[in-house]
């Protein structure tokens, strides 16, 4: 698919989800109550918000530089920075996860790492994602009920989910398995014959590469580096709620905006990720400050403030960083003609 098909896909999307929040918000006044809400921002809070935002994103690229240490790529977190923040901000204006595969392309053009081993670095990343989040529900959300029932409720549902990790790392490690998973795989493209005989070579790359990440100690650390990360992003609805005069704890800003992210990263598989996390918390945090008598347009306003500094930081860094992308394959595709 084109880049101009992604980007014309996340236009129509955008425009939905304006659509959409004007008859949501019909009884306060619909956008116009948006903008009037804008209008009162207190810009002096959006500055540690874009703080917290920037040393999240070194981190990312911190993070990044672990994983890849296994495969003995060339570079620093500094270097690394403008391929991760590419991708990320490719993810977050169109559908389909576009960065996700961006990231290990661009990668291999520019440090010649294989694009299996940038790919299984990507996944791991997304997998850590996913964990830590899902630690920061569970323990905050321990922190907010307190009560014994639900401590247990979440602590069983911790456990269900470490328990698939630690199976899915024992699966990856098995070649039996990895064998199995490309003989299927290789049977499903059976009308093309390339790709029969393509598809399990380019599985079995990525499950040694996957292999090599996981075992590597350089996983655990990247770990570590994930909840800190996280908890600096969601921690920016404390500020943004300050800015329009709103109360926000931190344990509500980091469990609403955490639910939100993991709801907004999955549907991204269909939706634009920065328009999936525009929904998911319009609705997570609504269900708190609503019922302390936010009005919704303030709600709104809040949650698209959050996408405002992930578009304007993105665009800002991301924008450039593809630029040199393109630059440098357009360089490489010279050379070799």
């Amino acid at each position: 698919m084109r880049s101009r098909t992604y980007y014309a896909i996340a236009v129509i999307s955008l425009i939905l989800i304006v659509i959409w929040l004007h008859l949501a918000l019909l009884p306060e006044g619909g956008l116009y109550a948006i903008l009037n809400v804008l209008l009162t921002v207190n810009l002096f809070w959006l500055l540690p918000a874009f703080g917290l935002f920037a040393i999240a994103y070194v981190l990312r690229a911190v993070r990044w530089w672990q994983l890849l240490r296994p495969f003995k790529t060339g570079g620093n977190p500094a270097n690394l920075f403008p391929i991760i923040v590419g991708g990320i901000f490719l993810t977050y204006v169109v559908p389909l996860r576009a960065g996700d595969i961006a990231t290990p392309y661009w990668l291999r053009e520019k440090r010649g790492t294989r694009f299996t081993a940038g790919l299984s670095s990507v996944l791991l990343a997304r997998l850590l994602d996913f964990a830590s989040l899902t630690l920061i529900v569970i323990v905050f959300a321990i922190l907010i009920f307190g009560t014994v029932a639900d401590v247990m409720r979440y602590i069983i549902v911790g456990g269900i989910i470490g328990v698939a990790f630690v199976a899915f790392f024992l699966l990856i490690r098995s070649g039996r398995f990895v064998g199995f998973l490309s003989r299927i795989l290789g049977r499903l493209f059976k009308p093309s014959e390339r790709l029969r005989d393509d598809v399990p070579k380019f599985v079995e790359n990525a499950a040694s590469d996957m292999r090599t990440v996981i075992s590597s100690w350089n996983s655990g650390g990247a770990l570590l580096t994930s909840v800190p990360l996280w908890i600096l992003e969601t921690a920016k609805l404390v500020f943004l709620g300050l800015a329009l005069g709103v109360d926000i704890p931190l344990l509500i800003s980091c469990f609403a905006a955490s639910l939100s992210y993991m709801g907004g990263h999955a549907s991204g598989i269909f939706l634009p990720a920065g328009i999936g996390i525009f929904l998911f918390q319009n609705i997570t945090l609504g269900f708190w400050l609503t019922t302390s008598g936010v009005p919704a347009a303030v709600v709104a306003s809040i949650a698209l403030l959050d996408g405002l500094i992930y578009i304007i930081g993105l665009t800002v860094l991301g924008v450039p960083s593809i630029a040199s992308m393109g630059r440098g394959y357009r360089e490489l595709q010279e050379d070799e003609s």
